[in-house]
């Protein structure tokens, strides 16, 4: 389509040529470059930042799990070591009787 409009007539406001037209519209693509430029320039440096808050998240969250299974053997082994107790105890009741 742009071919089209870029080999139109001339414009009778500006008495400009389908020749100026092309250059003007080739100034508005190289514009329109440069904002995709940006945007794109945008939207990686949204994407890298998003990267580094998940990495960052994902950090914690391993601490956190890690943190958490450590919590759970030491609860495991101190019920182990008191279940091992009431076991002695109990055994101990019933060398008596």
């Amino acid at each position: 389509m742009h071919g089209m409009e870029q080999t139109s007539n001339p414009d009778t406001r500006t008495g400009a040529t389908s020749e100026e037209g092309r250059k003007r519209k080739r100034l508005s693509a190289d514009g329109d470059e440069e904002t995709n430029t940006t945007i794109q320039d945008q939207l990686i440096e949204v994407l890298e930042r998003n990267g580094r808050m998940l990495s960052t998240q994902l950090e914690a969250q391993n601490t956190n799990f890690r943190l958490d299974r450590e919590q759970r053997n030491d609860h495991m082994n101190s019920l182990v070591a008191v279940l091992d107790k009431l076991a002695g105890a109990l055994g101990r009741i019933a060398d008596k009787l």
